[in-house]
């Protein structure tokens, strides 16, 4: 009977630890309305809708150091003068800069076309609205 009840027991503390790891993930499941960036969600997101001209030119390395740029640039208001604009004239001019100070070149339109689907992958996860009217 010894051996039989050590793989009773071992079976017990089996699915009590199962069931402790399930009640975690469980919890950090739960969805409370907060908007969560990935850098690697948004990355896959703008790759899967880039257009097919621009796939030759642009691969996931180039994408993920746009975003990273931009990103950096949004989190610095010292470097612009106005509110934060996702995928703004401004972001893409912080992102081209950094591009060339770190020796990679990207088209204008590249940058432009990767910072409107960030945008928009943004949009698609509640973390910015629609844009502010300047008047109200």
């Amino acid at each position: 009977m010894g051996p039989f009840l050590l793989v009773i027991a071992l079976a017990l503390v089996l699915v009590v630890f199962g069931a402790g790891m399930l009640i975690q993930e469980h919890g950090r499941r739960v969805d409370d309305g907060v908007a969560v960036y990935g850098v690697d969600d948004a990355v896959i997101y703008v790759w899967e809708r880039l257009p097919a001209e621009m796939v030759s030119s642009v691969d996931r390395a180039d994408i993920r150091r746009m975003l990273e740029w931009e990103m950096v640039y949004l989190q610095q208001p010292a470097k612009r003068d106005g509110p934060a604009v996702v995928g703004g004239v401004d972001a893409a001019e912080f992102v081209q800069e950094s591009a060339y100070a770190s020796g990679h070149v990207y088209e204008p339109e590249a940058i432009f076309t990767v910072l409107d689907l960030q945008a928009d992958y943004l949009r698609a996860i509640g973390a910015v609205g629609s844009p502010v009217d300047p008047e109200s």
